[in-house]
């Protein structure tokens, strides 16, 4: 009872952030699937559950045929099998909220309907046979953090290896890469005391609403662990909640390429820099990853350049995203606090 109340407690905290917008959120729940099952297509068919997002699947028909790349739903509840057989299970062993979540490749794609939507982000976690191969290694790939060498590493003299495992969301407009884009690590030993070390074991968002307006979305995995032929961590992920947001109506600033922040990355403080054309006011609000609001302010501009003094030594290390907003004009700039 408790889990679930945390979750609805998150979701609700996300949900207000954006409530001024037209949100979506997709979900796997409206298809039909077997306890403990997942999607198997031998025609490759795409997933396009209601909400306007699309799921790119891939079936390769030889050898038997198998899944290759994309997005399939499931609903395992296998948390102890960490081979290749467990390709589809979620660490967490549920989903998020409701039944079914989804799985995917990494670089999968996704892709939008509308043209006037911006993605506000999902949640995400470790598969089953991830979090295993991270914890323990194998034959192919290395124990994070380990001093020995295991799989395809090599032994580090002094100290543990420095491992990592991300995602790396990429936005694309009109076919084109934008500039931007969102990272989040689902696995962590970077850390100057091992305490610290992770690797992810329960459902975190991703917050991309700073990517803006897309018509798509590539999903990429990164790691520390590389070999000859790529990377040696399994490139699998786990995501549920998906949720999307209309831009219809709402523009972003006009002198936009007058707004700043400085220092970013930033210790104790930042400088929000904004021109404004007249007298107006401006809302500023500042949210973690997850969707909730830590800081708001309200500018009363003048003509010309305003300045806005953001205190953050407060803020924990991480990633925060900084909204202004002036009437039915916004945008979004990430924060990173060190």
């Amino acid at each position: 009872m408790k889990k679930t109340i945390t979750k609805l407690a998150i979701a609700l905290s996300f949900a207000t952030t954006v409530a001024a917008q037209a949100q979506s959120i997709v979900t796997f729940d409206t298809y039909t699937l077997s306890p403990n099952t997942y999607y198997q297509d031998n025609a490759g068919t795409d997933l396009t559950p209601p909400g306007g997002v699309k799921f790119e699947y891939g079936w390769n028909t030889a050898f038997g045929g198998y899944w290759e790349s994309g997005t399939a739903y499931t609903n395992l509840n296998d948390t102890v099998n960490g081979s290749y057989t467990n390709l589809y299970g979620a660490i967490t062993g549920s989903a998020f909220l409701g039944n079914n979540y989804a799985t995917a490749h990494g670089g999968s794609v996704i892709s939008f309907t509308n043209n006037t939507t911006a993605i506000a982000g999902f949640y995400i976690t470790n598969t089953t046979y991830v979090w295993k191969t991270i914890k323990n290694g194998d034959s192919f790939s290395r124990k994070f953090g380990d001093t020995t060498g295991t799989g395809s590493g090599t032994s580090i003299a002094q100290g543990a290896y420095p491992d990592w495992f991300k995602v790396l969301v990429r936005g694309y407009r009109n076919g084109a890469l934008l500039t931007d884009s969102i990272e989040f690590f689902l696995a962590d030993y970077r850390f100057a005391s091992n305490s610290n070390d992770y690797v992810l074991n329960n459902w975190q968002f991703v917050n991309c609403i700073a990517l803006g307006q897309v018509d798509s979305i590539n999903v990429e995995l990164k790691s520390s662990d590389v070999g000859s032929f790529g990377m040696n961590t399994p490139a699998f992920f786990s995501m549920d909640n998906f949720a999307t947001v209309s831009t219809v109506g709402i523009k972003e600033l006009s002198n936009a390429s007058n707004i700043s922040l400085f220092p970013n990355p930033a210790k104790e403080y930042c400088i929000l820099n904004y021109e404004s054309a007249n007298v107006t006011t401006v809302n500023v609000s500042v949210a973690d990853i997850t969707g909730k609001e830590v800081q708001q302010h309200n500018i009363q501009t003048v003509s010309g350049t305003n300045q806005l003094k953001l205190t953050t030594e407060a803020l924990e290390s991480g990633v925060y995203f900084v909204t202004i907003t002036d009437n039915d004009a916004s945008k979004t700039i990430k924060l990173i606090k060190l």
